[in-house]
């Protein structure tokens, strides 16, 4: 149980936090063969975390973690002076739910220069686009854990779509990634096909891994 207990106390490491027990049914989810990877196991190409819906007593948004890391030091984002995302539910008010995340650490491979239709029908059973709240946790506590950036050159999409505010229109596809040097960017994407745009995905969790 190192491995699980090494990423929880993560959370309470860096941002303050508990730790869980886990049930012993999760390592046979991790263990299993990954569906993306030939010859990999998930525990290899996924990353498992728990989901925190506050931090410090504040909801944990991903405006939060714009406002917990704003640079310059790493793990940082990519803001401009006029940030998109302002106003959006999926930025400002979407939370993790407190349960157990496995998610792919890297974008569906094969996935970019693909519609968000085409991207969907790729995931195998079992697995669904994760949020961008989801998504954003995921890079940052990879990086805070291993000094690697996920989907450094590329983006993952995410479930949500934009609503329309006075910076972005309506039903744009909302992406996490480009996360390099600069910091991680929150994008907007429009749906063509074009080689930097990927998806991510979450695996659906049936179980109760979570003991009290």
């Amino acid at each position: 149980m190192l491995y699980y207990t090494t990423v929880f106390s993560n959370w309470a490491s860096y941002y303050g936090g508990p730790t869980e027990k886990l049930d012993s049914q999760v390592e046979e989810v991790l263990q299993s063969a990954c569906p993306f990877y030939s010859g990999k196991r998930v525990f290899e190409t996924h990353f498992v975390y728990l989901g925190m819906p506050a931090i410090n007593g504040e909801s944990l948004t991903v405006a939060k973690w714009l406002e917990l890391h704003p640079g310059p030091d790493q793990p940082k984002f990519y803001l401009g002076t006029n940030p998109w995302h302002a106003g959006q539910p999926h930025t400002d008010i979407a939370t993790l739910e407190p349960r157990l995340y496995v998610t792919l650490r890297e974008i569906v491979p094969g996935s970019t220069g693909k519609t968000p239709k085409e991207q969907v029908a790729m995931l195998p059973e079992g697995y669904k686009v994760p949020t961008t709240i989801e998504e954003v946790t995921k890079d940052i506590l990879v990086f805070r854990k291993t000094g690697k950036r996920s989907n450094g050159s590329v983006w993952a999409a995410c479930s949500e779509r934009t609503v329309k505010t006075a910076r972005v229109g309506a039903g744009r596809v909302s992406c996490v990634g480009g996360f390099g040097e600069d910091g991680l960017y929150v994008f907007d994407w429009d749906g063509y096909r074009v080689d930097i745009v990927g998806v991510g995905a979450s695996r659906i969790l049936k179980l109760e891994f979570l003991k009290a």
